[in-house]
């Protein structure tokens, strides 16, 4: 008799490690993706705040949106809103702009379309469920 792999994974099924954790998977997820965006957001103010005059509005505006995003109010809205930041820097900025590496801006995104699509998780106070 021929084992192929589709037989294999049939009969042999993996268990989870902590199979307890799998509940609070859809609870905590978007949390941690909260937090990591907010941090991403209050960083970059940080760095963009002595620029230049436009500078201060565009860290005004990352602060408040990493604000949001760490208290979890309004995360659907403001993550769209955030990708359009995240893409406009540079044209906003100019040359005077921080530089950021592309793997950040992407993965930033990616997290931000998650949280638009998920919604703000757990200890918000947008409470999609």
């Amino acid at each position: 008799m021929v084992l192929n792999i589709a037989t294999w994974l049939y009969y042999v099924r993996m268990n989870a490690i902590f199979p307890e954790l799998l509940y609070l998977g859809p609870f905590i997820a978007p949390v941690i993706l909260r937090l990591v965006a907010a941090t991403a957001f209050l960083l970059y103010a940080k760095n963009v705040w002595g620029v230049s005059k436009k500078g201060k509005v565009l860290a005004v505006k990352e602060a408040l949106f990493g604000l949001c995003l760490l208290g979890g109010f309004l995360v659907q809205i403001v993550a769209p809103l955030g990708i359009l930041v995240i893409l406009g820097r540079g044209i906003w900025l100019g040359a005077d702009a921080p530089k950021r590496r592309w793997v950040e801006s992407i993965l930033l995104i990616g997290i931000l379309l998650t949280l638009t699509l998920t919604g703000a998780g757990a200890l918000a106070i947008d409470l999609p469920y």
